[in-house]
């Protein structure tokens, strides 16, 4: 007799032996107990040594002694005492847990389970946790006379079910030679109890019966704790088979469950038709004249005499054959049984057998579905056999009825194919596959130009130089933001959308040996996020016959995803030649939009020649706002912002421009007009809206291309100003204003006149002569071939030119402006950066009042005394011609000339009348 005493030596706990077996006169009277010393002893304190203590030789022939150690070392212990005739115990094996705090060493008990004569050792751990698991049970398998350091078996129970915290050895239940165990599992619900059945390879890990509380009945209350003490192995009605009593002791409740004897079954399948089925074939033995194939087999079972009669006794039993959904990885079957309108995979049926050992066959007819496609792998059935029960009578302990040995009542079987797979009847295929893309080629990488390519399409060839393939199926593996469209093909294959990202395609049953499949599979790619670089089309072919050959068929395309769009950048001045003239005025004397000066506009166009569209556009302007004033040492308007420009051509766009930069003196315009009417007054010329796409120059504009060249006009005669490409001298201009004094720009002209030179000024952002701030418009998803319109409406400040500038032959105004997508949008940009000028001349009026006319005194003089000599010398020389000398009418023809008067008196009162 084993005790164990968990409690003495401050928990320590130990074990106590001691012969209680035999003549009182010949045994052994002695106790023995484990060693418990401080320095000794096999565990510490508060191990709870001897919690659960088993028995027997798992060491050859000696007997030894375990005892459960919960607390031990964290995760727990068992000790295995050998037994030896001295105090104390000598300590043969120690097995260490497994968890910290899973009270490994709980419960012990001892069994053979796999029918060796050999004493297993099995542990509980019942605190034992995971993630949906709650105890453990392990089980110690006895080889060649001696225990592994590690379980050869652990079984589990279910979350927070306490699985172990009962265990005990039941006995053969089911008549196999091999020990059966009950483990307990009280917090599962209301408490269960699990059989699990020992094999000749050791305990089975799936349990042969789950016994509820629920289930039970016996009480008019609810069981509660069910399974937190088990006791087996004793015969309780007489029957031969051994029964098990259950404790529940929250509800103070012990039940006797009563073991059914154990019919002996042999179950097997038999036909001459489950091998090289033809599914072209229609028709079978059974029924000729279906438009199906179909094939027959028969269930057969046979039962051995039953061990409490010798009398045969008949008994009814239920078949039932199920065929494929039973091994879970199938929903569906490709067989049915009864030719009705459900055509179901399972069929029952009741049949009576004879207890005299004799076999019971059925016939059954199975029929292949329509459309099969798998006609590679093998039909799975399997046959089951369960009694019919009868209702016990009122006492349940004298009349129990018998159950079938459920190891040996269901048999699985199959059923081939015919198939051109050679004499071994195994198919083996060889597929090969190749594909492209029908791209072009960028840096040895396919290359997608959205906006140029409206499609991809993947060239598959598929061939099979091997045994035919069976159900050979094509998987194209693609992103989601690219769809499928449909698929070119040279054969029979049938291409479907599988999903999302999958497009299948069905390409022979079979795919005989030398032949091939062609096609090309279409995808729109217009569905691409702004932010996807990368295509991936995984291609992989597959079949139901076993695949041989050095390389897998499968094969992968990268393609790099190229968003091209290029932008070109143009702009106008309307008008593009404003005057000023006429008196000085201070800032608060201006009343009205019209007291600043001249209206004017200047106007850029973005152009996106795609060919993908802009997801993003920032125009940046650099206005030339104010500028300094060397006479009164402080900023002047130059000019003047009426209002945030105006975008036009495009839905999603927008400027900003700080607000004490927009109309800051709040003046209001005497005439109430509109942006169109604007537009008449100082759009550009017809000619200018044609599309930038005909790259034509315009005279008087400025625009941009790779090299930027301002054109500016006068008579003719054209200016060239260079701006480079690099951005450094933007760079240079300010984000809002200046802060530094700002002169302005002189040089002469010498191009109208080589004998004349012409004073011009030159106000210019990029060349910071001119006090800029930054307006910044920005373009949203502008599509490609495609043009939007920027209009910044200002007034000319008149007064400034005037007070700075009077005796300037012209001055020229010019804004800066650049075009760009943003780099994080990753658009392929031949230049990224697209720059212009637009210039804005200013001419000062001829009648000038300001211009100082006032002629020198000696000037006045010396002109007088040059006139009169110049007088004089004239007169002499008309003189010295005779022009002052008078020539007098001859006498005679004066007296002839009075007498013709007084004859014609008419003519000589109407020449009286016409002499004045």
């Amino acid at each position: 007799m084993v005790l164990g005493t968990p409690g003495p030596f401050t928990w320590r706990g130990t074990v106590f032996v001691t012969e209680i077996g035999g003549e009182y006169l010949e045994r052994d009277k002695n106790m023995y107990y484990g060693d418990h010393s401080d320095n000794t002893s096999p565990v510490d304190k508060y191990s709870y040594l001897g919690m659960a203590v088993t028995g027997g030789r798992y060491f050859s022939d000696r007997m030894s002694y375990a005892a459960g150690a919960p607390r031990s070392n964290g995760h727990g212990q068992v000790v295995i005492f050998n037994k030896a005739n001295t105090n104390p115990i000598p300590v043969e094996m120690i097995i260490e847990g497994e968890q910290f705090a899973s009270s490994f060493g709980y419960e012990l008990t001892t069994a053979d389970v796999n029918g060796d004569q050999k004493p297993d050792l099995i542990v509980a751990a019942p605190f034992y946790f995971m993630k949906m698991e709650g105890g453990a049970v392990y089980v110690y398998q006895n080889t060649y006379d001696q225990l592994p350091a590690k379980p050869t078996l652990k079984l589990t129970g279910t979350f927070e079910s306490r699985f172990g915290s009962a265990l005990a050895n039941i006995g053969d239940i089911n008549k196999d030679n091999c020990e059966d165990l009950a483990i307990g599992a009280p917090y599962e619900e209301d408490g269960v109890v699990y059989i699990f059945l020992g094999s000749s390879n050791g305990l089975l890990s799936k349990p042969a019966q789950r016994i509820q509380a629920s289930d039970l009945g016996l009480l008019p209350k609810a069981i509660k704790t069910f399974g937190s003490s088990i006791a087996g192995g004793t015969d309780l009605d007489g029957n031969s088979y051994p029964d098990v009593v259950i404790g529940a002791y929250n509800s103070s409740a012990v039940i006797a469950l009563l073991a059914r004897p154990i019919i002996s079954i042999q179950t097997r399948s038999r036909s001459n038709e489950l091998k090289n089925i033809d599914p072209t074939k229609q028709g079978c033995i059974t029924d000729a004249f279906t438009n199906l194939t179909c094939f027959t087999f028969e269930a057969c079972c046979s039962i051995d005499p039953l061990e409490q009669t010798s009398a045969n006794k008949d008994l009814r039993l239920m078949y039932t054959v199920e065929a494929e959904t039973f091994a879970g990885n199938k929903k569906f079957s490709r067989v049915f049984f009864d030719r009705d309108n459900k055509r179901s995979n399972v069929i029952k049926r009741e049949v009576t057998v004879l207890t005299d050992g004799r076999l019971s066959c059925q016939r059954v007819t199975a029929y292949i579905k329509e459309n099969t496609r798998d006609i590679q792998s093998p039909l799975k059935f399997r046959l089951n056999y369960t009694l019919v029960e009868t209702r016990l009578p009122d006492s349940g302990l004298k009349f129990l009825n018998p159950i079938l040995d459920q190891t040996q009542a269901k048999i699985e079987f199959e059923g081939t194919f015919q198939k051109d797979c050679g004499e071994d009847d195994i198919c083996e295929s060889n597929l090969r596959l190749e594909a492209e893309l029908d791209l072009n080629m960028e840096n040895e990488n396919y290359a997608l130009i959205l906006g140029e390519q409206e499609e991809i399409r993947v060239n598959i060839n598929v061939n099979n130089t091997a045994d035919s393939a069976y159900e050979t199926q094509l998987f194209i593996v693609h992103q989601k933001s690219v769809e499928y469209i449909a698929a070119i093909k040279t054969n029979s294959a049938i291409c479907n959308r599988f999903n999302d990202t999958v497009v299948a395609c069905s390409l022979g049953n079979p795919m005989r040996r030398g032949s091939g499949a062609q096609l090309s599979v279409r995808f729109d790619p217009s569905g691409l996020e702004l932010d996807e670089r990368q295509l991936t089309f995984d291609i992989f072919a597959n079949t139901t016959s076993k695949l041989v050959g050095l390389r897998e068929p499968r094969a992968k395309l990268d393609v790099h995803v190229v968003k091209r769009a290029e932008l070109s950048l143009q702009g106008w001045a309307r008008p593009e030649q404003s005057f000023y003239s006429g008196e000085v005025r201070l800032d608060n004397a201006m009343m009205q939009m019209e007291d600043v000066g001249s209206q004017l506009m200047h106007t850029y166009q973005i152009y996106n020649e795609g060919p993908w569209k802009a997801p993003k556009v920032q125009l940046t302007i650099y206005w030339p706002h104010q500028v300094y004033s060397e006479q009164d040492k402080r900023e002047k308007w130059l000019l003047y912002l009426e209002e945030i420009p105006i975008i036009e051509n495009i839905k999603e766009g927008e400027c900003f421009v700080a607000a004490e930069y927009v109309n800051p003196l709040k003046l209001i315009s005497k005439y109430k007009s509109n942006f169109m009417a604007n537009e008449l007054l100082l759009g550009p010329a017809p000619y200018m809206m044609r599309p930038l796409a005909n790259k034509t120059h315009f005279p008087h504009r400025t625009f941009s291309h790779y090299e930027k060249m301002a054109y500016t006009s006068s008579k003719q005669q054209q200016t060239h100003h260079r701006i480079s490409d690099d951005s450094s001298v933007l760079n240079r201009l300010p984000r809002d204003t200046l802060t530094r004094i700002i002169r302005p720009e002189r040089f002469m002209d010498f191009r109208e006149n080589k004998n004349k030179k012409r004073d011009i000024v030159e106000l210019d952002c990029n060349k910071a002569t001119a006090n800029c701030i930054k307006i910044l418009c920005e373009f949203y998803n502008m599509p490609a071939n495609t043009e939007a319109y920027v209009h910044v409406k200002a007034r000319l400040w008149n007064s400034t030119l005037v007070s700075e500038h009077p005796r300037a032959d012209a001055v020229r105004i010019i804004s800066t402006a650049k075009v760009q997508i943003p780099m994080e949008f990753r658009v392929e940009q031949a230049h990224a950066t697209e720059q212009l000028l637009v210039e804005t001349r200013a001419y000062p009026e001829l009648l000038d009042p300001q211009r100082d006319t006032t002629t020198p005194l000696w000037i006045i003089i010396l002109a007088i005394i040059g006139g009169l000599l110049l007088l004089a010398l004239f007169t002499y020389a008309m003189w010295r011609c005779g022009f002052f000398k008078r020539r007098r009418p001859d006498p005679t023809l004066s007296g002839n000339l009075e007498k013709m008067n007084e004859e014609k008196p008419f003519l000589n009162s109407k020449n009286n009348h016409r002499v004045f």
